[in-house]
């Protein structure tokens, strides 16, 4: 190093503890140098450009969606029942855990492939993978081949890792939020379209027909398709470019898609080198990305909160609804394949509508409020929804009006659901810092695979056993839940990405000070970070 950088770097260290000694408010925050649009999004061709590409991004959950809610439908038509020796109990759970399984065997690729292919490259890999499955899946001649069809759609699922990612990275700063919810919300989408897919040919020639289950399968190909375009032309998150020292490619997508195509945008500069600045620290920092996890109290904090999160939002009761609401209507006298499928098509339409108005406003709210106020609710309805089904067997299922007070209460306790849903995947690349983002989303995702695991193979079973009962349990779990959330989980409300390390107690004041310069001083590429190196760290913070 010259004597002149290392003059520079011991004064940028000086006018660090000066700066943390005064008001934070001495720095220049994101939202400052945020334009504020005039017009709304879509008139902005840039922005229009961008929010295109990170819809494909958007459409990776679809396929989970459909998968789910097709499964759901097919257990109600004859040809299928008759096609696979109507299953049922740990049967059903072997046809339904194929998915499960997938998705547990695509972790240990992902740990590496989020970082050596991108987000880009990954998300295709997965769409493909699923195209795969779902062609496989709907030529199925035997159990066997159904069940592997299945298990490569679960694994597809591999493109979430670079999904979330993706949005969180590259979504412009007043849209983060809302995007990353979409693509929790892009799940009942594909609910939606399976319900009224599977729903068609069973009102044709086609009920009796092998074709009214092998159709709704193939069409499974559809989102995954569009997704894999709109990634293919759309951009690299720019902090992966930084972290591959590209920097040039990733200062030409912020000036495309962030600053309108001008390069001397003030928002540009600024998130350029806060990007910088925080991938350097963590650079320094990081010797060993699992070890990294346990290194310090706020990155254990980070894995206990991604480990929890995903089994909590499984552990909700809602996997009875996406995978077994056949059982449950069947439990509550609601016999007749016409009338399952029409409040399976109204459930998706329901939910669809929740989540994405819970996605397009989630950026105005706390995400604790948005999570506790999901469970409690959940909880509320699970009580009632208890009590109608224990009078409804009482009553030997002959009193009509409860069933239907009881699809109400589904509704109901569905739309809860959809408050907490969006915000989860949100919420989890919010507090992961950028070296911890794609270990995190693969473990995040690890983790809710399990719990789906659980809930594909053992719910079938518990409902047929002890029927409206095993309701009391998913009770209980909710008060344990936000428990959880209220004494564990930090909030992250009007933080930018690089700032909410905050909340953790990790110090951000060199990241804060490389943006506030970059502004005021005009440097993108001859700026340094004001730590680059372990000894850097140390001794701005012994200074501190």
């Amino acid at each position: 190093m010259s004597k002149e950088a290392s003059s520079n770097k011991e004064v940028a260290s000086v006018q660090l503890n000066l700066l943390e000694s005064q008001s934070q408010e001495s720095h220049l925050k994101l939202e400052d140098v945020t334009p504020k649009l005039d017009k709304i999004w879509f008139r902005y061709p840039w922005l229009f450009r961008l929010n295109f590409h990170l819809a494909g991004s958007v459409l990776v959950l679809v396929a989970g969606g459909f998968d789910g809610t097709m499964m759901n439908n097919l257990q109600s038509l004859p040809s299928w029942n008759k096609y696979f020796h109507n299953p049922h109990g740990s049967d059903l759970g072997k046809l339904n855990i194929g998915t499960a399984i997938g998705g547990l065997c695509w972790m240990p690729f992902a740990f590496f492939l989020t970082d050596i292919l991108g987000r880009k490259k990954l998300i295709i890999l997965g769409n493909l993978i699923i195209i795969i499955g779902a062609i496989l899946q709907g030529c199925a001649t035997s159990i066997a081949m159904f069940i592997g069809a299945r298990f490569l759609i679960g694994f597809g699922g591999i493109s979430l890792a670079g999904a979330s990612p993706l949005l969180a990275e590259t979504a412009y700063p007043t849209q983060r939020p809302a995007l990353t919810s979409f693509l929790a919300a892009s799940f009942p989408l594909g609910s939606f379209a399976a319900a009224l897919i599977t729903w068609g040919p069973y009102n044709t020639s086609m009920k009796y027909n092998d074709w009214s289950w092998r159709l709704p399968s193939l069409l499974q190909v559809f989102f995954p398709i569009i997704s894999t375009i709109a990634v293919f032309f759309g951009p690299e998150s720019p902090r992966w470019l930084i972290s591959k020292g590209r920097e040039e490619e990733a200062f030409k997508v912020l000036t495309k898609y962030h600053g309108g195509g001008d390069p001397d945008s003030a928002l540009v500069k600024f998130e350029l080198s806060e990007i910088k600045a925080a991938i350097a620290m963590e650079n320094a920092n990081t010797k060993n990305k699992w070890l990294e996890w346990f290194r310090t109290p706020a990155n254990r904090h980070r894995l206990g909160i991604i480990m929890g999160l995903p089994v909590m939002m499984q552990f909700c009761g809602n996997a009875l609804i996406s995978y077994y609401l056949t059982i449950i209507l069947n439990n509550i006298g609601f016999t007749k394949t016409t009338d399952k499928l029409k409040i399976n098509i109204g459930l998706t339409i329901y939910g669809l509508v929740w989540s994405y108005v819970v996605s397009s406003i989630c950026g105005r709210f706390k995400r604790k409020t948005l999570i506790i106020t999901s469970y409690a609710s959940m909880c509320f309805f699970f009580v009632i929804w208890i009590v109608l089904s224990a009078l409804n067997q009482q009553r030997h299922f002959k009193d009509k009006s409860l069933g239907n007070a009881i699809v109400a209460i589904i509704y109901l306790y569905q739309g809860c659901y959809h408050i907490a849903s969006p915000i989860a995947v949100t919420y989890a690349m919010e507090i992961l810092p950028f070296t911890l983002r794609g270990t995190g989303i693969v473990i995040y995702q690890l983790f809710a695979n399990v719990a789906q695991f659980f809930n594909t193979y053992v719910n079938p079973i518990a409902m047929e056993a002890i029927e409206w009962r095993y309701y009391i349990v998913w009770c209980i779990w909710l008060v344990v839940q936000i428990a959880i959330v209220y004494f564990f989980f930090p909030e992250t409300y009007g933080l930018a990405l690089e700032e909410i390390a905050v909340v953790f107690g990790d110090e951000i004041g060199d990241i804060k000070e490389a943006g506030h310069r970059a502004v005021e001083g005009g440097q993108v590429f001859e700026e340094k970070p004001v730590v680059s190196t372990e000894e850097d760290v140390t001794r701005t913070r012994s200074k501190s």
